[in-house]
Order: structure tokens, then C-alpha cells, then sequence
């Protein structure tokens, strides 16, 4: 049942699934954040823009309407006059005089309540009437809507004519009152080429679209990150998914194997012991001995591994002792120590060496730590081993030898299950290295030093 999963989670885990949401959420969001950023942009855009003007053309008004009291005796009779009747009434002559003076103003057309030119800027307009003015239209209603104009002046009869040098320009119609602002009696067109308003108008329009362009990139920059990290998290779950179905099987194999493993043991013991007990030379007797040792050890640690495999443990009650594991393992391999000349050093190492953990776990992944580096250091070398303090109530025990380090391969492949460099090697003593520190509240690294050889570094929980 575990192999099956192990092949289930592995072809999840090689499928571009991820790839596959990654790319429709980049794609959806850069959709949505860039529709949004346009809409944005152009309705910022235009309210600047429309208000710019309109603060423009509001003053326009109350001027030209002021005038229009002061100048005229009955403003009514303006909207009942007609073209051919303004050479005799200076009044009236005199407001389209401050009409013409409007600044920035190139051309100024007034219009009487029935769409007649009365009088233009442009001589040929005056007495004309076109059709389909949607904005006149709406200045004899009393509105405002000034607008910015580029020249064609193919577009619209009364743009004929305009200067060669005016490429856009501000229109408006600007509404007469009557006295006491209830009705309008005419409607004066405004054509304005303010250069300085039109180039802060152009600016605040450039801004407006990269502040919107800018917020929009920094927001999809920051949603992208998110989204990558989640899809990386996402993806390192998917692997710790299959190593940790990896390693149940391993674990299945690994208790049939242990419990297999006690009957030979107890044979092996009873031999020793019968040897032990004949008369044989003192030397012999020792290697006897160190054999019943070495079985009691065994088994121990057998026995501890069945009984942890049923249940988990109680870090309250469990304590390591540092310092006493760390002889132990290195009276466990010093046969291998003296065959390859590797020297061992003890660092001298400072607070209390108690670890809230199992010491048959501890010493199982400490003798993985320097299994590992008695194989790398084949012509000999140095290891070093200490123990010091950590942050956060921790002891971090530290395993240095001088071998000839990690490749990039190497270390991609470090803790993934039956990945392994060594030849005669199953790739699952680190992996199970780490899941043990991990189970105990600790941490496993390694990593390559700046000299020469790789450090190792065993963080547990310190006994309180």
C-alpha cells in the first residue's frame, strides 16, 4: 500500500500542475490588474482634466455675465437682436469688445437664443446658423462642458478657418442669464489655445497614467511574489508528501527487519557467552566480550526503535546526555577512526549537555553524522566534535571533519530519500536524520565550510 502511494505522489509531483495554476492566476491577474489600471487611469485622467477646465471656464462665465449686467440696459433685448442691428447699438458692441479680449481667446462667437451667430471673431460666421449643435444646444439649457479640441477642420463648419498654428484648443459654450439668473438669453462659444493650461493639463494626464501604470506593476509584482511563494511552499509540501511516504515504507521494512534481527542477536550472544566461559587466552576473552557488548547495544537500540514505532514519545520524561553520547559513538567506530588515521577532537563545550530527547535517537543520528564523515575523509583527517548553547532554549551539537566537502549535486540531493552518492550507500540515513531532529523539536543542517569539509549541525530541545 505505501509503494503504491509512493508512485501516486510522485507522478503528482512531477506533473506541471502548479506550473499550470501558476500560470492562469499570472495570466487572470495581469488581465484584471491591467483592465483596472486603464479604467482607473482614464477616469483620473478625465476628472482632472474636466475640472482643470471647468474651473477655467466657470471664471469665463461669471465674467462675461457680469458684463452683461453692467453693459446692457435690458439684457433681454440681446437675445432679441439680430445681426444686422449690432452696428447701432454700442452697448452691445462694447461686450463683444471684452469678448474679443478674453485672454488667450483666438476666436469668440456670440449666439442668440435661436442659434443666429450675432457676432464672430470671424467676420464670414456672423449671422450663419448650424445645425445639430449638440454643445450650444446644451449651453441654452444652462450647462457647462468645456472640452479639449484637437483641429480638423474637416469636422465642423465653424472650425473652418481656424490659425495654422493651433493644433487643440479649449471650447466652451458659455450660457447668458437673464437678471436674476432664471433665464438664458444667449450663449457666447469660447475657442482658447492657453498654452500653460494645456501643458499643466498634458502633464497631469502623464502622471495620472504612470501613478495608475506604476500601482498597478507594484501591485501585480507583489501578487506574483505571493502567488510564487505559495506555489514554492506548495511544491516542497508535495515533496515532503512523497519523502514522508518514502520513509514510512521505510520504516515498515525497517521494524520487519529490526524484529527479524532480535533472534539472531540472542544466538549470537549465547555463542559469545559459551566462548567466554572456556578456557581461552584473556586477549580472546576481551573480544568476546566486546562482542556481548556490542549485541547488548544493539539490541537495546532495537528495542527502543520497536517500542518508538508503536507510539510517540514523551519529550517530558526523555533526556540525552550529550556528552555521554558523543563517547559512545565515537567508541562505536573508533576501529574505522584508527584504520583511515582520522583523528578525533572534543571540543571543550560550555552549559549543561542535557537534551529533552531519546538518547537512543540522538545517538542513532550522531552515528549517522559521523559515519558520513569517517567515509568522506578516506586518506585520513580531522574531526571535530562540540556542543555549546543555542537560542531558544536549544543545544546545538556540531560535527566537523575535513574531507573534501559537498558538490552542487550533492547537496540538492542531501535529504531526499534513496538518493545517494556512495556506492554502497541506501540514501536514507540523513532523511531519516532530519525527520528524527524535526520529530524531537530540533533541526538537522549541513553545509560546506569556507576551508575545507562539511559542518554539521544537531539542534535539540534543552532539558529545562
Amino acid at each position: 500500500m505505501g509503494v503504491r502511494n509512493v508512485h501516486t505522489l510522485l507522478s503528482l509531483r512531477d506533473s506541471p500542475h502548479y506550473v499550470k495554476v501558476l500560470a492562469i492566476f499570472v495570466v487572470t491577474s495581469f488581465v484584471a490588474i491591467f483592465t483596472t489600471t486603464v479604467m482607473l487611469s482614464q477616469y483620473l485622467a478625465n476628472y482632472m482634466t474636466t475640472n482643470m477646465m471647468m474651473r477655467d471656464a466657470v471664471v469665463s462665465m461669471e465674467f462675461l455675465n457680469s458684463i452683461v449686467r453692467v453693459e446692457e440696459e435690458d439684457p433681454r433685448s440681446f437675445t432679441m437682436m439680430r445681426a444686422s442691428d449690432l452696428t447701432e447699438d454700442p452697448e452691445t458692441q462694447e461686450f463683444f469688445i471684452h469678448v474679443s479680449r478674453l485672454p488667450d481667446v483666438f476666436r469668440a462667437n456670440v449666439y442668440a437664443a435661436g442659434g443666429e451667430i450675432l457676432w464672430s471673431s470671424d467676420r464670414e460666421l456672423i449671422g450663419q446658423t448650424f445645425e445639430d449643435n449638440d454643445e450650444l444646444a446644451e449651453a441654452l439649457r444652462g450647462e457647462l462642458h468645456p472640452e479639449i479640441v484637437v483641429v480638423d477642420r474637416d469636422e465642423k463648419e465653424e472650425h473652418v478657418g481656424l490659425p495654422e498654428n493651433v493644433e487643440e484648443f479649449i471650447e466652451f459654450y458659455i450660457p447668458i442669464w437673464a437678471e436674476g439668473g432664471r433665464d438664458i438669453i444667449g450663449a457666447v462659444e469660447v475657442y482658447k489655445a492657453p498654452q500653460s493650461l494645456l501643458a499643466t493639463i498634458h502633464g497631469v494626464v502623464t502622471l495620472a497614467w504612470l501613478g495608475a501604470l506604476l500601482s498597478g506593476a507594484v501591485l501585480f509584482a507583489a501578487l506574483l511574489s505571493v502567488v510564487y511563494y505559495a506555489a514554492r511552499i506548495l511544491k516542497r509540501q508535495e515533496q515532503r508528501l512523497v519523502e514522508t511516504e518514502r520513509l514510512a515504507v521505510v520504516g515498515e521494512m525497517a521494524s520487519a527487519v529490526a524484529h527479524g534481527l532480535r533472534n539472531p542477536l540472542a544466538a549470537i550472544r549465547s555463542c559469545a557467552e559459551l566462548v567466554a566461559d572456556d578456557d581461552i587466552p584473556q586477549d580472546s576473552r576481551d573480544t568476546v566480550l566486546e562482542i556481548t557488548d556490542q549485541v547488548d547495544r544493539l539490541e537495546a537500540w532495537i528495542r527502543s526503535f520497536l517500542t518508538r514505532s508503536r507510539a510517540e514519545p514523551s519529550m517530558a520524561t526523555d533526556t540525552a546526555h550529550v556528552d555521554m553520547i558523543v563517547q559512545t559513538c565515537i567508541s562505536g567506530f573508533s576501529t574505522q577512526l584508527a584504520k583511515r588515521g582520522i583523528n578525533v577532537e572534543v571540543l571543550q563545550s560550555v552549559g549543561s549537555p542535557v537534551a529533552a530527547a531519546a538518547s537512543s535517537e540522538v545517538e542513532q543520528v550522531l552515528n549517522t553524522i559521523l559515519s558520513n564523515a569517517i567515509e568522506a575523509m578516506k586518506t585520513g583527517g580531522t574531526l571535530r566534535i562540540g556542543w555549546h548553547p543555542a537560542p531558544g532554549g536549544r543545544i546545538a551539537i556540531e560535527v566537523e571533519d575535513t574531507g573534501p566537502g559537498l558538490t552542487p549535486d550533492q547537496i540538492e540531493r542531501l535529504f531526499v530519500p534513496f538518493q545517494t552518492s556512495k556506492s554502497s550507500g541506501l540514501g536514507v540515513g540523513l532523511a531519516l536524520g532530519r525527520r528524527i531532529a524535526e520529530r524531537l523539536g530540533g533541526t538537522l543542517d549541513l553545509q560546506n565550510r569556507a576551508d575545507r569539509g562539511v559542518a554539521v549541525t544537531l539542534t535539540l530541545p534543552a532539558k529545562a
